[in-house]
């Protein structure tokens, strides 16, 4: 029997196997609608949680939440999960798709062709595809970003970024180096630390860091949560509304200055060394920045074999991390926990707009996405995921629905109206843009500290300035006033 080759155009592309990528390729199967393909560079589905299996690496929003409420119950084992089971959850999602998912079909370009209007996508096999819309699902937090040190490429050792984990990396009994004291690095620290003879932890800034109060769920509960529905949809409500209610703090400063005594006072109650809870004391606003969730990141800087060095790092010489007041550390194995490339990250260069316009020169003025998903120069393409449209008190996964079932209604109005090609207004874009600068003005992380959710201008273009339930009702409807159509 003669195989017939895969069609090489789609209604629909939808590239990255994520939770965002996923969601709409559920939307659209429960839907009835098997009009699309996904396209995932890997072997397997996963995205971050693929990407990304330091020792220790979990999610800090309870799993319950970090889950999508289209798909059916999961048996969650934690109150936070760990990175391989959400990475077993996505997989079991990715299963039900089937054929519809094109494994390491790594997209190299995506250009609008203006006459035919289409997208053509061009995969790293030299293969070509085309659609009539695309959705990108590729993830802001994507792309390791590597400190620029004197000597980095140098150092004789492994070097190993938290986001390129090697599988089956052990580093037991080595002298160990950790640079940076974000959200990779509270998770695994500790981890490390376990095996280790040494640890020094190299810290620019001392973060806020609040109990986890992470637990393993009861068999008793997990059997209610999965056989009543009513009980998990309350449970999920109830976590929902919990964490939606800390968003005040974010978005009235004041709230949180008075929040921030508690949290330092509980800091100084849980280290008893005076030297180190002064290295460790935070200098900026609660909250400017993220704030990290560890049960054992206190606990951990107080080990025996665990340093934590504060004297910036003047440079790396062969198997030495050498820092500004001449000090030498010999080490066997560097540690980069420095996170991703959000305001540049290359994936920007891979969609290509109107006239060969790419998205990475169309955000040179500002990183921005109406609603965080559609520009002006770039008809028939959505971004998942895009700017002003991450949280630092809930979870992305409520957002990442709410723009797909947007997309949806987009979709079925450009699909009804019978229209090829339709994209969103200069003028509501530019005012989307104006909008969100302005209420970011206002918020906490615009209160003085430098983080990565802020651009060169300083300006916020990670997060939504408002609660997710504002998110919600924005996106409740499509507006087809907002858009052109051809």
């Amino acid at each position: 029997m003669t195989v017939s080759p895969p069609p090489h155009h789609w209604p629909l592309i939808i590239i990255g196997t994520g939770f965002a990528g996923l969601s709409i390729a559920l939307h659209r199967m429960k839907a009835g609608q098997e009009d699309f393909i996904v396209l995932e560079q890997a072997q397997s589905p996963g995205g971050t949680w693929r990407d990304n299996r330091y020792p220790g690496c979990a999610c800090d929003v309870p799993s319950h939440l970090y889950s999508l409420s289209c798909a059916p119950p999961w048996d969650w084992q934690r109150k936070y999960a760990e990175a391989p089971e959400i990475e077993a959850y996505l997989a079991h999602l990715a299963h039900s798709l089937g054929s519809r998912i094109r494994y390491q079909a790594q997209v190299k370009s995506a250009a609008w062709q203006a006459q035919k209007q289409l997208w053509q996508v061009e995969l790293n096999d030299g293969s070509r595809l085309t659609c009539r819309f695309l959705v990108a699902g590729v993830g802001p937090l994507s792309e390791p970003a590597w400190p620029d040190l004197p000597g980095l490429k140098n150092f004789t050792g492994p070097l190993l970024h938290t986001a390129r984990w090697p599988k089956d990396q052990t580093l037991k009994g080595q002298r160990v180096g950790l640079i940076g004291t974000g959200a990779s690095a509270i998770q695994v620290g500790p981890a490390l630390a376990q095996e280790v003879a040494q640890l020094i932890i190299f810290q620019r800034t001392a973060p806020w860091v609040v109990d986890r109060k992470d637990h393993s769920y009861a068999t008793g509960t997990r059997r209610l949560l999965q056989r009543l529905p009513f009980l998990r949809q309350t449970y999920r409500a109830w976590l929902y509304l919990t964490r939606e209610l800390k968003g005040l703090a974010f978005l009235w400063p004041s709230l949180m200055h008075r929040i921030e005594g508690g949290v330092r006072r509980n800091l100084a109650h849980k280290v008893a060394n005076p030297q180190l809870r002064q290295k460790i004391m935070p200098t900026t606003p609660l909250g400017c920045k993220r704030i990290l969730l560890s049960d054992t990141w206190w606990s951990t800087l107080e080990l025996p074999h665990v340093t934590l060095e504060t004297d910036p790092i003047h440079h790396i010489e062969a198997a030495h991390l050498v820092t500004e007041t001449g000090a030498r550390h010999a080490l066997d194995v560097l540690v980069l926990a420095t996170g991703f490339r959000y305001q540049d990250n290359p994936m920007a260069r891979l969609f290509k707009g109107e006239n060969g316009l790419t998205l990475e020169e169309f955000w040179k003025k500002q990183r921005s996405a109406y609603l965080g998903m559609m520009m002006p120069s770039f008809p028939n393409f959505f971004l998942l995921t895009g700017p002003f449209t991450g949280l630092g008190h809930n979870s992305i996964v409520f957002m990442i629905e709410c723009q797909t079932r947007w997309i949806q209604a987009a979709l079925a109005h450009v699909t009804t109206q019978r229209k090829n090609e339709f994209r969103v207004r200069a003028q509501v874009y530019e005012a989307f843009a104006k909008e969100m600068n302005q209420r970011s003005k206002k918020t906490l992380w615009m209160q003085g500290c430098q983080s990565w959710y802020l651009d060169p201008a300083g300006r916020n273009t990670a997060l939504w300035p408002g609660f997710s339930l504002s998110y919600w009702w924005r996106t409740r409807h499509f507006n087809a006033k907002d858009f052109e159509y051809a």
